[in-house]
């Protein structure tokens, strides 16, 4: 009985997640969004370069960088969250505003809000971002308020440098996790 009254939850979370992913914005409100975003992202930037001075060398080097504020809930079978990011390319002094939409499937509980950094010194990683792509993963997670460390599995050269910064939330999960990013507000 409980078993299904969590997938019944799951199933109305993630057809909330998809509907809303279909809704686009009034022409009049896209400038607000852009402006919302791009404050965002330079605010995230300037916190990781309080946090992990480093990460300035990586991006002054760096083609560009993503930026994404995600929220992530996830119940013992199912997980889902929904974000909103920039992709800065510094080649071009462009700005690709993405939706993001992620689902998991494994161990766990809890609800997460962060913010994804992902530092481009390759060009098809980028591009792919900017074009918007899938991405693939099985991973674990913990976070407690603005505490977390995300743990996934290794892989060969990426063509991108990748950082977290926990918001708020409390979350323990094991999880096969797929994302969908793709461009709006065009």
């Amino acid at each position: 009985m409980w078993l299904g009254s969590t997938l019944r939850a799951a199933l109305v979370g993630l057809l909330a997640t998809l509907l809303a992913g279909c809704a686009t914005s009034p022409p009049e409100d896209r400038d607000q969004q852009r402006s919302a975003l791009d404050a965002m992202a330079d605010e995230t930037i300037k916190t990781l370069l309080e946090v992990q001075p480093a990460a300035r060398d990586v991006l002054d080097r760096s083609l560009g960088y993503l930026v994404i504020d995600m929220k992530v809930t996830k119940i013992p079978v199912f997980g889902a969250g929904n974000g909103l990011g920039v992709v800065v390319d510094r080649r071009n002094d462009t700005r690709t505003y993405l939706k993001v939409t992620r689902f998991d499937i494994g161990g766990g509980w809890g609800a997460q809000h962060f913010k994804v950094v992902l530092v481009f010194d390759e060009r098809e990683p980028m591009d792919r971002a900017k074009s918007g792509a899938w991405h693939y993963e099985a991973g674990a997670e913990l976070a407690a308020g603005t505490t977390g460390s995300d743990g996934t599995m290794p892989k060969a050269s990426k063509g991108f440098q990748t950082y977290r910064l926990a918001e708020g939330g409390a979350a323990a999960t094991v999880t096969l996790r797929m994302a969908r990013a793709k461009p709006f507000l065009d």
